[in-house]
C-alpha cells in the first residue's frame, strides 16, 4: 500500500515545479554536508550519494524532474568534488569516463522509475475499473428479473459517473429503451442521429458537445450533454449505454475506457433479458399446449356427459309419439338445468385455469378486511352449502394483502369442495387468524380424512381422489385454488383436522393490522 501522502487525492506535494524545488533544496543541503570532502579522493563514493538523490527524486516527481535533477547532479559532482574543483573543465580522462557514466546511470534509472510508475498508475486503473464493474455486477445480480437487472445496471452507472442518468437502448426500426433511470425514456430525432453515428463509426458519441455536428449541438443547447456509447459489434444486440450530464470517473480510471466496459454489461445484461423474455414465452405455450392436451385427454368425459344427458332429454320433450305426464316433463327440465350447470361449471374452470396457466391474470393487491370477507364467501356459497352449517370466525379489524377477486374464487372453491365430499347437515368453518406477519385461512370440514396417498397430488390438474367414487367434477377447484394463491404471493396446504380435514391458506398481513 502505497503511503497515505502519495494517494491521488494528496498529489498536490508531487507536482514538477514542487519537485524541482525541493530537489534544489535537497541538493544544496547534500553539497554542503559533502563539504568535508571537497579535497579527498573519495569521488566515487561522493557520486553515489548524489545517484541516489537522484533516483529518489526521480521516483517522486517522474522522469522530467529526475532528468533535470540528474544534470544537475552530474555538474555539481563536476563543480564540487572533480579536479579542477570549482571548475567545469576535466583534467584526468577517468573522470570524464566516470561523470559520463554517473549521468547515464541517473538517466537509465529515471526511465526506469517512470516506466514503472506508469505500470502502477495502469494497475491501479485496471484495479479502480475492476471494482466499479465488480460492484455493479453485484448490484445486478440483486435484480429480481432481468429487466429490473437492467434498471440496477443503469443506477450504478449514473453512481459510478456522477451522472443525471441512464438508459440502455436496443437499436432497430425503432430505438427502444430497455432499461433506465433519472427519466431517460424515449430518443429524439437529434438523439437517434447521433447514437445511429455512434453505432456506425464504432465510437462514443456526445450530444451538446463540441464533438457533435453543429446542426445537433445546437438543437442541444437546452439540454444537458449526452453521451452515446455503442455496444462491440460482436455483441448479440445492436444498442447503446446512453448517459446524461456531466459525467466524471473514479480516481485513476480512463472514463472512455469505463464507459466502454459498461456498454459491454449493458449488451450482455440486455441479451439476458430478451432471453429470459423469449423462454417465459416459450415456456407459456409449452405449457398452453400441454394444457390443451390435457383437455383432450383428461376432460372430454366430463364434457360429454353432461351434453349426452341434455341431448337425451331434449330428445325426449320433442318426441311428439309419446305423451310425457306433467312429471316426466318437469324431471326432463330438471335434468337439463343441473346438467347445463355441470356444463357451465366445468367450462367455466377450463377458460379460468386456462387464463392461469397462460399468464393473463394480473393480481391487483389491497388491504382486505378479513371478517367481512369472510362473511361475503359465506353468503355467495350459500345455496351449495344449504344442508351444511356453515360458521364464520375471524378477530376484528384484521386485514391481510391480496387480490380481492382472485381471492374470493379460491375461498368458493374450497367451501364448494367441502360441500361436496362432507357429510350432509355437517359443519364447515371458515376462520381467519394472524400467525406473525401472515394471516391464515381456513376451511374445515368434518367430512371423511383426505388418503395419505392422495395428499401429495391433490392440487394438481384434472386429479381426482381415489375416495371421489360417484361425485363429478374436472379436478380443476383445487388446481385453480393454488394458482390464484399463489398470484396473490400465498400458499395453501391442506392438513387433517378433528376428524375431517381443514385447507389452509397463508397470505401476507397488512401492515398495522391487529395482533
Amino acid at each position: 500500500m502505497r503511503p497515505r501522502w502519495l494517494a491521488p487525492e494528496s498529489r498536490i506535494f508531487l507536482k514538477p515545479g514542487v519537485g524541482l524545488l525541493v530537489a534544489a533544496i535537497a541538493y544544496a543541503a547534500l553539497t554542503a554536508a559533502l563539504a568535508p570532502f571537497l579535497h579527498s579522493d573519495a569521488i566515487l563514493d561522493v557520486a553515489l550519494v548524489y545517484l541516489l538523490l537522484t533516483l529518489v527524486v526521480a521516483a517522486l516527481w517522474g522522469y522530467w524532474v529526475g532528468l533535470v535533477s540528474a544534470i544537475a547532479a552530474d555538474l555539481l559532482v563536476n563543480f564540487f568534488f572533480v579536479p579542477p574543483l570549482h571548475k567545469f573543465t576535466v583534467q584526468e580522462p577517468a573522470n570524464v569516463v566516470a561523470l559520463v557514466i554517473f549521468l547515464a546511470v541517473a538517466l537509465i534509472g529515471a526511465s526506469l522509475l517512470e516506466l514503472l510508475r506508469h505500470q502502477i498508475r495502469l494497475a491501479e486503473s485496471r484495479a479502480a475499473i475492476t471494482a466499479t464493474l465488480l460492484e455493479v455486477s453485484q448490484e445486478s445480480a440483486r435484480a429480481v428479473s432481468p429487466r429490473d437487472a437492467l434498471d440496477r445496471l443503469c443506477l450504478s452507472v449514473v453512481k459510478a459517473l456522477h451522472g443525471q442518468g441512464c438508459s440502455i437502448v436496443r437499436a432497430g426500426d425503432h430505438w427502444q429503451v430497455l432499461g433506465s433511470v433519472g427519466g431517460l425514456t424515449e430518443l429524439t430525432r437529434e438523439e437517434q442521429a447521433v447514437a445511429a453515428e455512434a453505432l456506425r463509426t464504432n465510437t462514443i458519441a456526445r450530444l451538446g458537445s463540441s464533438e457533435t455536428r453543429p446542426a445537433i449541438r445546437r438543437a442541444a443547447t437546452a439540454r444537458s450533454s449526452i453521451t452515446f456509447v455503442p455496444f462491440s459489434p460482436v455483441a448479440a444486440e445492436r444498442g447503446v449505454l446512453r448517459v446524461r450530464g456531466p459525467i466524471s470517473a473514479p480516481p485513476l480510471v480512463d472514463i472512455d475506457r469505463l464507459l466502454r466496459s459498461f456498454a459491454d454489461q449493458a449488451s450482455v445484461a440486455l441479451n439476458r433479458a430478451l432471453l429470459a423474455e423469449e423462454a417465459a414465452q416459450t415456456e407459456v405455450l409449452r405449457r398452453a399446449d400441454e394444457f390443451k392436451t390435457l383437455i383432450l385427454s383428461g376432460v372430454s368425459h366430463d364434457l360429454r356427459t353432461p351434453l349426452t344427458a341434455i341431448r337425451a332429454a331434449v330428445d325426449s320433450l320433442q318426441d311428439e309419439g309419446v305423451d310425457w305426464s306433467a312429471e316426466d316433463r318437469t324431471s326432463f327440465l330438471s335434468t337439463i338445468d343441473t346438467q347445463t350447470d355441470v356444463l357451465s361449471t366445468t367450462v367455466n374452470n377450463l377458460l379460468e385455469m386456462s387464463r392461469l396457466e397462460g399468464g393473463a391474470v394480473k393480481p391487483l393487491l389491497e388491504a382486505i378486511e378479513v371478517d367481512a370477507l369472510l362473511e361475503e364467501v359465506r353468503l355467495m356459497t350459500a345455496r351449495a352449502t344449504a344442508d351444511r352449517v356453515v360458521t364464520v370466525e375471524s378477530p376484528a379489524r384484521l386485514q391481510l394483502t391480496a387480490d380481492y377477486g382472485l381471492l374470493v374464487q379460491a375461498l368458493i372453491n374450497l367451501i364448494e369442495n367441502a360441500a361436496k365430499y362432507s357429510f350432509p347437515r355437517g359443519k364447515i368453518c371458515i376462520k381467519g387468524d394472524l400467525n406473525g406477519n401472515k394471516v391464515t385461512l381456513t376451511v374445515q370440514d368434518d367430512g371423511p380424512p383426505i388418503p395419505a396417498g392422495d395428499l401429495p397430488y391433490l392440487f394438481e390438474r384434472f386429479y381426482r381422489g381415489s375416495k371421489a367414487g360417484k361425485l363429478k367434477g374436472t379436478g380443476l377447484g383445487l388446481a385453480i385454488v393454488k394458482a390464484t394463491v399463489e398470484l396473490c404471493g400465498g400458499t395453501v396446504q391442506v392438513e387433517p383436522a378433528g376428524g375431517g380435514n381443514a385447507f389452509v391458506i397463508q397470505l401476507p398481513g397488512r401492515t398495522g393490522a391487529p395482533r
